[in-house]
């Protein structure tokens, strides 16, 4: 599973604020190719997703020392 980040403000030394589904959970993609994907149906530009963090979790969730 992958999930979408992107630092706050865009500075790198903050931590990552994540896309949301509408119930206000971090939402899953199957691979980083469909969370591209999903974001380009958005409107979101290929310059826009150079900028954004792919990371890789375990089908639970867990797997990452995010705190969420």
């Amino acid at each position: 599973m992958t999930i979408i980040g992107r630092h706050i403000n865009g500075i790198t030394l903050n931590p990552l604020e994540y896309v949301l589904d509408d119930r206000g959970e971090v939402m899953e993609f199957n691979s980083e190719n469909e969370a591209k994907s999903w974001l380009r149906g958005m409107g979101i530009t290929d310059d826009e997703i150079y900028w954004l963090v792919f990371e890789e979790i375990d089908a639970a969730g867990d797997g990452c020392d995010r705190g969420y």
